[in-house]
């Protein structure tokens, strides 16, 4: 780094982080992102961070009109506010040389004042780096650095019962582990998502390919058999890349000791791969079980799974009679919410279920302010119902500080920041989300509207695909590919997208945005068609207004386009 034509030495981690800040200049880095950056798989404190930033402050000085180059953005991270200009070849700085002279054509000048600027050359930066590692090496004594943030998923639990009607009680017991895992330490443990796993119930994958294709160092296996009152649980721990277990146990108990069970399960884990608890997660004490109200709860997350507007109906019924048994219980009324919200979309109109999935957030955020999924449904609520923005980035940024391994949370707040346009930001959470669920179809049908809103038709293509890969037979992917290729004029492409979408349509709402789609691309008349099937099929089934008005627009109807906006507006479409 160059400044007033003399070269500055900044140790390795200052170097790093203002190359990120750099590399955006003029946005706003988040905290999470630049630990991640420069610190990647490491737990570092956020005063380390800040003590970076301090560090740089002191070097770069102030600007003209004294503000500080690098600029806090409370409870959030920075910004470099400075203007970056990249050339290709920065001229070789000279001593003698006067502070007038031009930088060569490739050097990345970032103005810092009359009299002060600095360049950051590829090259130049590996080779300080690498200089000024070595430099520390010799001279600052080795360390013990922070435990890397060991990642782990939970397999699906085996019903070894021999009844198949047992299957929901092995998938919830998996559900409630991952949950449990995901709140212990979540700093120093990431856990993958149960929508990212019940693709291996019943695999035949080995323990090296799982652990390839998520992403994880360690692997959860277990299986369960329940009969009559009592319940046998066994679980291992495997380490992925020597294919060894580091520790195993079998619980045979009354079934009112299951949550203890997954709890001791969690703290077993923990102590195996050497991290430490938080005192919120070892001095928990359990709450009265009511079995038959967690059975429902459990069959409920099970119907919930299925994701069909028959499967949601039953899933919002069974969480409904486990409150009834059990009202003191926060799970209960966050899965509620949750079920409540599955509808919104494609089932069900957000202004008929939304104010029962706001009733249901609020009191599981008040019988448990510490549930992070119950601050993930309030957020869904303040974000696509209240419209009220703060209140929404309050409860996403509450949800990630519990677990920032729930893809909720990180969706959600992608959610937030793109309905701001804030899309650079709200596209760097989706990656977040689908580091820790990344084979789940629902996280990624969930992130094509942030990618298709953003206008970037090219990302939005790539995701398609990615996501038909993963589920072929999903309609909706192919509903945003022919919308994304009509953007981009691609008639041919469109057609074919198209009419995969038709194929493979369960609801109206992507029967209207197919409709869109082909409209854009001048299909007029197959268009009418599918928009005249899709208000047909509104008579009994929810249907997107927005959608609908989007099919108007590109038919060039501005007067039913303009109705149907008013109906999304009071219907608060999502």
């Amino acid at each position: 780094m160059l400044r007033d034509g003399q070269p500055v030495t900044l140790p390795p981690k200052d170097l790093e982080t203002l190359l990120v800040l750099v590399e955006r200049a003029g946005h706003i880095v988040e905290k999470e992102e630049l630990l991640e950056r420069v610190w990647p798989g490491v737990f570092v404190e956020e005063g380390n961070l800040a003590r970076h930033i301090f560090n740089l402050r002191q070097v770069l000085g102030d600007s003209p009109d004294g503000r500080k180059y690098i600029e806090t953005i409370p409870k959030r991270g920075y910004r470099f506010v400075a203007a970056v200009r990249e050339d290709p070849e920065p001229a070789a700085p000279h001593p003698k040389a006067p502070q007038t002279s031009e930088p060569a054509p490739s050097a990345i000048p970032i103005p810092l004042g009359q009299k002060r600027s600095f360049w950051l050359w590829p090259l130049a930066l590996s080779l300080l780096a690498v200089t000024v590692i070595l430099i520390a090496r010799h001279f600052w004594p080795a360390r013990n650095t922070s435990p890397q943030k060991a990642m782990l998923a939970v397999l699906p639990f085996v019903n070894l019962s021999g009844d198949a009607h047992e299957d929901y009680f092995a998938d919830g017991l998996t559900e409630e582990m991952i949950a449990q895992l995901g709140q212990l330490q979540p700093s120093q443990l990431g856990v993958i998502a149960r929508t990212s796993i019940v693709r291996y119930k019943g695999t035949k994958e080995n323990v090296a390919q799982i652990g390839q294709e998520l992403g994880v160092g360690y692997l959860l296996e277990g299986s369960v058999r329940r009969g009559g009152d009592r319940v046998r649980i066994t679980a291992q721990l495997v380490r992925v890349t020597e294919q060894t277990h580091l520790w195993a146990e079998s619980y045979e108990r009354p079934l009112t000791d299951v949550l203890n069970i997954q709890r001791e399960i969690a703290e077993k884990i923990t102590h195996s791969l050497s991290i430490q608890l938080l005192p919120a997660a070892t001095n928990s004490t359990s709450p009265p079980f009511n079995l038959e109200s967690y059975d429902k709860y459990l069959l409920g997350l099970h119907e919930l799974g299925e994701d069909t507007r028959e499967s949601v109906n039953r899933a919002i019924q069974y969480f409904q009679e486990a409150i009834a048994l059990d009202p003191k219980d926060a799970r209960l009324y966050a899965a509620l919410a949750a079920a409540y919200d599955a509808a919104t979309t494609y089932y069900s109109s957000p202004a008929e279920v939304m104010p029962r999935a706001k009733e249901a957030a609020l009191q599981a955020v008040a019988l448990d302010p510490n549930l992070g999924s119950a601050h993930v449904r309030l957020g869904y609520v303040r974000l696509f119902y209240d419209w009220d923005w703060p209140a929404a980035e309050r409860e996403y940024r509450r949800a990630r500080e519990i677990n920032p391994s729930m893809p909720e949370a990180q969706l959600g707040y992608a959610n937030y920041l793109a309905t701001l346009g804030h899309f650079d930001e709200a596209l760097s959470r989706v990656q977040q989300a689908y580091l820790f669920d990344p084979l789940a179809l629902e996280s990624r049908k969930e992130a094509l509207w942030i990618y298709y809103f953003s206008g970037r038709m090219p990302e939005t293509v790539e995701q398609c695909q990615k996501t038909i890969e993963l589920e072929p037979a999903a309609g909706l992917p192919h509903a945003i590919l022919a919308m994304a290729y009509a953007q981009m004029g691609k008639r041919p492409e469109t057609l074919q997208a198209a009419k995969n979408a038709i194929r493979l349509a369960n609801s109206p709402s992507i029967i209207t945005a197919t409709a869109a789609a082909l409209a854009h691309v001048g299909q007029n008349r197959e268009a009418k068609q599918l928009l005249s099937k899709a208000l047909e099929q509104a008579k009994e089934r929810y249907v997107c207004r927005f959608l609908v008005a989007d099919a108007y627009v590109e038919l060039g109807d501005t007067k039913k386009a303009l109705e149907s906006l008013e109906q999304g507006f009071l219907e608060r479409s999502t």
